[in-house]
């Protein structure tokens, strides 16, 4: 079961939902500062808002267009997601999911005290189960959204609670902590010393908050405070915090953004070693960590995500790397309560962590990952974040390349967390299979957006990976590295295109490229030209295209008379006539900038594959494009 972790979240959103059958539901009152330790806040009932209004319900179907934002797994096979409309279930470690609840909330955070409690919450929606997940319930629903949430058993919770229009910066959102005895039906402000942040509990009576400048204990019940470690004068702008064991404590603090980058900081704590920062990250664009010393160990790439710890020394922290790898979501894990942290490679094919609670953990090697800002991607570890692989949707789709070479039969390079698979389909993409993988390591390797895959025949294809040129002769089987003239480990190859005998490897960072004019029986060397130059030059058609519209080449292919041309300003021409005629396109604005292989099998039927991996087919020669689901 996933430690209890607890989370500010910065952002709020108004969400109209009601009760669901249960009573009048009780909204905390909004002091203008902390109450002090000798005060008795007691909560003032409200009435709901409205009546719970459902949606319609989601499915394996609709996982493109639905954004699940946390997941908890139980063991190694049952879990929940919760997100945006409901909570779905698994029973078989994520490879398929089923819709238990859709309702008209945000949800952003799961709980589980054991294998029948457990609750969901959203910005200002409690549900709770009382069997397993089974059946969920609308236990509160207040006009103030919950900041950071811990339970302790069947009936006894902590909650931070915020503002309708909580700014961040001086102040922060949360402005009470509040304690429930049923469950979370009802709530009652405590009086504590500081401005609260977030809080976790361990049991009824042991609990620590992340307030004003300190992290704070209570053994009591949260009846009365004493600080455990001072961070400084700051306010964070976000804070979790996560017990593990009552002695090994961990807070993460989010500093300033910027430059798509965040600085924060990771605490650890509790044990005789005493309080100290294990990683921290300051930036230019974000500033200083907060609670940072010039000598603090520093913390992985550009900003954080969850974080979630299995036991006294091991912890896991998801986070935002640098756009690298056709990836920017990275794992990040330490085995010695955070005296060094493993910093893994970018996660092929993961482009977008959508939530604080969006990573768990069942054993130190098993762990689950929900991933995608639009969509949602269900990723699995067996080796402690070493590895990712794609368990929902299955089967994936391929992340890096298409080819097809007719209207059924295609081609793809990469799966999620497998950038080095060969794939198959036979259905004109809606369903695609692993047929082999190229010859190479699965480690990181720089991709270019561009065209990695080119088949000239429905048994002869090309395809290049980490700085290699790869030839098939008998539909994809087996693949034999080309020896390619005065080829150096430092050449850099990230893209091959064929424009019918024509052939051009190389990458459009490089002045370096080789090309054919023999189908690939014979290679040539050019050191001053780029690909996009050569591809350019090499074909007389291609070529006479490019002057025509007067803008430079991004992207070509042929199968044919069929040739198509795309621009670096996302417009693009087709030819069903071998170039003689051309008709001009221009992508849809979802599209644009974003093509990254494209395909032809005839004047009609068409393949185009964006940089995140969606595939999307036209059967109109390009005129409109439809995904395929």
């Amino acid at each position: 079961m996933k430690s209890l972790t607890t989370v500010l979240v910065g952002a709020v959103i108004i969400i109209s939902l009601g009760g669901c059958g249960v009573a009048a539901n009780q909204t905390p009152s909004s002091p203008s500062s902390p109450p002090k330790p000798s005060e008795t806040t007691t909560v003032t009932p409200s009435p709901s808002i409205g009546i719970a209004q459902e949606l319609p319900e989601i499915s394996v179907k609709t996982a493109d267009q639905t954004s699940m934002q946390a997941i908890d797994f139980l063991n190694s096979r049952k879990g929940f997601l919760a997100g945006h409309g409901g909570i779905w279930e698994t029973i078989d470690g994520g490879q398929k999911w089923s819709s238990l609840s859709h309702y008209s909330a945000n949800f952003h955070g799961i709980q589980f005290v054991n294998g029948q409690a457990g609750w969901i919450w959203g910005y200002r929606t409690l549900m709770s189960t009382e069997n397993g997940g089974n059946t969920w319930h609308v236990c509160y629903h207040g006009s103030s959204p919950f900041i950071s949430v811990s339970f302790t058993g069947r009936q006894t919770g902590y909650a931070i609670m915020g503002t309708p229009s909580a700014p961040l910066g001086s102040g922060g959102p949360g402005y009470g902590l509040y304690q429930t005895g049923d469950g979370g039906r009802h709530w009652q402000a405590l009086a504590i010393p500081f401005h609260p942040l977030a809080v976790a509990f361990r049991g009824k009576q042991l609990g620590w908050a992340v307030g004003t400048s300190h992290v704070w204990r209570t053994t009591d019940g949260g009846k009365h405070w004493f600080s455990v470690y001072r961070y400084g004068e700051s306010l964070p702008m976000s804070a979790q915090i996560t017990v593990a064991t009552p002695k090994s404590i961990w807070v993460t603090l989010d500093g300033g953004s910027g430059m798509s980058q965040t600085s924060y900081t990771v605490i650890h704590g509790g044990s005789v070693a005493g309080w100290r920062v294990v990683a921290a990250k300051s930036t230019a664009g974000a500033g200083p960590a907060p609670d940072a010393s010039p000598s603090a160990p520093n913390a992985p790439e550009l900003a954080p995500g969850p974080f979630t710890a299995v036991n006294a020394t091991t912890a896991f922290l998801g986070g935002v790397s640098s756009a690298e790898n056709f990836g920017t979501t990275a794992i990040w894990a330490t085995y010695n309560g955070g005296q060094s942290w493993i910093s893994y490679p970018a996660i092929y094919g993961a482009n977008g962590i959508p939530g604080p609670s969006a990573l768990s953990f069942a054993t130190s090697q098993k762990g689950w990952l929900v991933d995608g800002l639009n969509s949602t991607q269900v990723f699995s570890t067996d080796n402690g974040g070493k590895s990712w692989h794609q368990v929902f949707p299955s089967p994936p789709s391929p992340v890096r390349a298409i080819s097809f070479v007719t209207n059924d039969w295609g081609y793809g390079l990469g799966l999620p967390g497998q950038p080095n698979q060969i794939l198959m389909t036979r259905n004109r993409g809606k369903s695609w299979h692993t047929i082999t993988q190229l010859p190479l390591s699965p480690a990181w390797e720089f991709d270019d957006s561009g065209n990695a895959m080119d088949f000239t025949t429905a048994g002869t294809g090309w395809v290049v990976r980490q700085n290699h040129l790869f030839q098939t002769i008998n539909g994809a089987k087996t693949w034999t590295s080309v020896s390619l003239p005065h080829w150096t480990a430092q050449d850099t190859l990230t893209r091959v295109t064929f424009v019918g005998q024509d052939g051009v490897v190389g990458s459009p960072y490089s002045n370096t490229c080789w090309w054919t004019v023999n189908g690939g029986h014979t290679w040539n060397y050019d050191q001053h030209e780029t690909f996009n130059q050569a591809l350019t030059d090499i074909n007389r058609v291609i070529n006479q295209e490019v002057h025509r519209v007067g803008q430079p080449l991004n992207m070509a292919g042929s199968r044919g008379p069929i040739l198509w041309v795309v621009f670096q300003n996302q417009s693009w021409a087709i030819s069903s006539n071998g170039g003689l005629s051309w008709t001009m396109h221009s992508f849809s604005n979802s599209l644009a900038y974003s093509a990254n292989s494209l395909t032809f099998t005839n004047a009609e039927d068409g393949w185009l594959q964006t940089g995140p991996g969606r595939l999307y087919r036209t059967q109109n020669g390009g005129t409109t494009w439809q995904p395929i689901s």
